[in-house]
Order: structure tokens, then sequence, then C-alpha cells
């Protein structure tokens, strides 16, 4: 029986590693992009994983890539995207060139490549912060992830004739493996996260990863342009309440 095969941009660290291994564990192959590539997720199940280095700041190079790597391991059930960008340079332009222009680029570059026996889905993991404010990142983070949001919706419609779906998944803050010992080793911060979020406790990488893993797979073959928020309720309080309550002063 034919292997689905799926592309992770993003794929070798936090929420894209543990996509990867959830494909792998259903039996698909898996296409893992990563400038650390070779820190890729195990194999597991039996399916496997395959890591690929490449740099989504030259999407050009990457995308023809891809096509390789499609030619080699077949063609696409799922594209997900979970890159944004590390470098030490201008955050605004860089923002844009990676998480935005380079999954534009890559979509087209690859919108042929999906098989049409396979789930025909692409993910793009954005961030609550494409809607909220989080003062701690910067200005190009926001207008990314809010630009994210909308390049899906363009897609969706696009791409509908096709019968290509495209979603979003916008986490809160989360746990993923490379940040465990910094939110163990502060309990003070962990208690605050369990007490202002309605479920009372941290999201983890997994957790996000299985949302976009659902939203890949047959269980939402009719959901397309959709958002799905995994932040345990917390953008549902109200922001003055929510203050007033950590400052103690309810009542």
């Amino acid at each position: 029986m034919k292997r689905k095969h799926s592309i992770i941009v993003g794929g070798s660290r936090g929420v894209g590693r543990e996509l990867a291994a959830l494909f792998a564990a259903e039996g698909q192959l898996v296409t893992a992009v990563g400038r650390n590539a070779e820190d890729g997720p195990p194999l597991s199940g039996g399916g496997q994983v395959f890591g690929f280095g490449g740099d989504a700041e030259h999407a050009e190079t990457l995308l023809e890539g891809l096509r390789g790597e499609v030619e080699r391991r077949g063609k696409l059930s799922s594209l997900a995207f979970l890159q944004r960008y590390r470098g030490g340079g201008d955050a605004w332009g860089g923002e844009w060139t990676v998480s935005v222009d380079a999954t534009r680029r890559l979509i087209d570059g690859l919108a042929d490549s999906f098989d049409p026996d396979g789930d025909r889905s692409i993910v793009l993991v954005g961030s609550v912060a494409g809607t909220l404010i989080a003062p701690e990142q910067t200005a190009a983070y926001h207008v990314a992830k809010a630009a994210l949001r909308q390049l899906a919706r363009y897609y969706a419609v696009r791409l509908g004739p096709r019968g290509v779906r495209v979603n979003v998944v916008s986490p809160c803050a989360f746990v993923k493996r490379e940040s465990a010992a910094f939110y163990e080793g502060r309990r003070e911060l962990r208690e605050l996260y369990a007490r202002i979020t309605p479920l009372g406790r941290m999201c983890t990488a997994a957790e996000v990863a299985r949302v976009a893993a659902f939203l890949c797979g047959p269980q939402a073959s009719f959901v397309t342009g959709q958002e799905l928020h995994v932040d345990g309720g917390l953008s549902l309080r109200l922001q003055d309440s929510l203050a007033r309550e950590v400052a103690g002063m309810t009542g």
C-alpha cells in the first residue's frame, strides 16, 4: 500500500518535531525541514522521518530541494509550516521573509504536488499574537502571525477547487522539549499560568501538534480557512478582570 508523504517546514524542533513523530507513527513518510535537520525526531511506528537541511530565508532554493523530495518519496498528503525567523539581523525583513514570503512561495510552488488520494491539507502554525499583543515580542512577529491567518484564508479559497484544505493553528505560550528545563526551574511562573488559564495549566508542544495533525487528517476533511486557538481558554479572559485577579484586587 502506498504510504502518505508529508513535508513539515520547521520540523526538526518544537511543535514541528512532535508533528513529525505523530505522522511517522501513523505510517507516513515525513520530510522534516530545518536548519538543524539532524536533530529531527526519532523514527517511530511504521513511518520514517527524513531530516532535510534547508533555510526558509532562501525559499527558491528550498523549493527546488523539496520538489526533489516529492519526486523521491511521493506526492504530498500534507504540508505544514512552523518556521520563524531566528536570525540576528533586521527582524522586520527577516520575519516577513521567513514566516510569510517563504510560506507563500512554497505553497505556490508545491500546490500541484498533492496526491489526489492523500489528505491534501496545508496547516500554518501561527500564534495568538496574530490577534492579541505580546509586548515581549517584536512588531514584526505580530504582523507576520496576523498575515499568516489571512494567507491561509486566501489559499483556502484559491486551492479549494483542487480539494486542498488550508487552516491555521494558533497556540499561546507552551512548553516544548527545548524549553522544559526553563519552566521546570520557575515554579512561580508555572503557577501563574495555571492560575490565569481556565484549564489550569500550561500548554505543551505535543498538544499543539495534535491539533495540527487533526487538521491535516481525514477527520477534518471538510474544514478549511479556519483558525483554531490552542490556549486553554486564556484568550477568553477579560483583560481588566484578569489583571485585577492577579493583583489580588477582586471582591
